[in-house]
């Protein structure tokens, strides 16, 4: 079969096409590796492809495990594996979020390995780092129904009908640092942009220019006023993280706990906020939540089983056994 010897340099993302797809055998590595594998496993028969996952479980189960049948058998990576650990496993091809391109990058190359790097920070990213999932399998068709079904549900969220002033909104993860405290995200990431598409004013938005979670304080908090507080939890159910911070005293005051307007983030396997493929049900239900008397067609419920079958083709007894039965957080406000 004759062979192919294709370089795409795409807006951040860099793979070298050594061969046709069916004989591509891929790695999926790296930290927030559920990103990625969740992307690539948009594509039907990508996890055929697939010899290797780093640790794809945040704390409340494999997703991959749910979605792959063979996945039990494939070797586990440690998320902070060198090269010499996907070397070993002889791949086509290392996809890995673009934060990796700088440590595990140059011994990739010198090892003659390829690589594909993805972004997955923003819903821009998504749209170009999709397309570029497309092109590597040989599937542009299902890169392009996988964009139209973010456009359609973006834009459908964007233009909402919403009365009254916009909320004040914070976002905060449950620190497991110092006890007391919570952490926000930068201003560019999923988690700002969701409330800011939803419509909310994100209050911590100042407070944190930089590229990773800030720790800020009960005080902080108060300082703040926010109308509604989101809570964020990827190890364990986060209502239980959302009661924590309702019940700390130097609270009390704020309009969020007073008006009983605090919720732990909805998730199943995966929370929903983090720019994981999940992050168009994160937007809606923060929709929901922020403006509820809209009159939205059919209910979150609806949404999760429409996503979950059309990106991983799950049929409804499927998806009540696999997802429905974890959803959790307080999914349905």
């Amino acid at each position: 079969m004759r062979r192919f010897k294709w370089v795409f340099l795409l807006v951040g993302s860099l793979f070298f096409l050594s061969a046709p797809f069916a004989q591509n055998r891929l790695v999926l590595g790296g930290r927030a590796v559920i990103m990625v594998a969740d992307a690539v496993y948009l594509f039907p028969g990508a996890g055929d492809r697939v010899l290797a996952v780093a640790g794809a479980d945040q704390g409340l189960g494999s997703f991959l495990s749910a979605i792959d049948p063979g996945y039990g058998k494939k070797p586990s990576l440690d998320r902070n594996a060198g090269v010499e650990t996907y070397a070993s496993l002889k791949p086509d091809r290392v996809v890995l979020k673009s934060a990796m391109r700088k440590s595990l990058g140059p011994g990739l190359e010198a090892l003659g390995i390829a690589q594909l790097y993805l972004n997955l920070e923003t819903p821009e990213d998504y749209f170009i780092d999709i397309a570029n999932l497309g092109r590597l399998f040989g599937m542009e068709e299902r890169a392009e129904a996988v964009a139209g079904f973010y456009r359609q549900k973006l834009n459908w969220l964007r233009t909402l009908p919403k009365q009254g002033r916009a909320p004040r909104v914070l976002l905060v993860q449950a620190s497991s640092g110092q006890e007391g405290t919570w952490d926000v995200p930068p201003a560019s990431w999923m988690q700002t942009r969701l409330v800011e598409i939803a419509g909310g004013e994100a209050v911590w938005i100042k407070a944190n220019p930089g590229s990773g979670w800030a720790a800020v304080n009960a005080e902080q908090i108060a300082a703040w006023n926010p109308d509604l507080i989101l809570v964020v939890d990827y190890r364990r159910d986060s209502r239980i993280a959302a009661r924590s911070l309702a019940s700390v005293p130097a609270l009390a005051s704020t309009g969020a706990v007073k008006d009983g307007r605090v919720f732990g983030f909805a998730q199943d396997f995966y929370s929903w906020d983090q720019p994981d493929t999940r992050w168009v049900l994160g937007l809606e239900w923060i929709c929901r939540v922020l403006w509820p008397e809209t009159r939205f067609p059919g209910s979150m419920l609806d949404s999760a089983r429409e996503f979950f079958a059309f990106m991983y083709s799950m049929g409804p007894e499927v998806f009540s056994k696999t997802i429905q039965s974890r959803l959790s957080g307080d999914f349905d406000r």
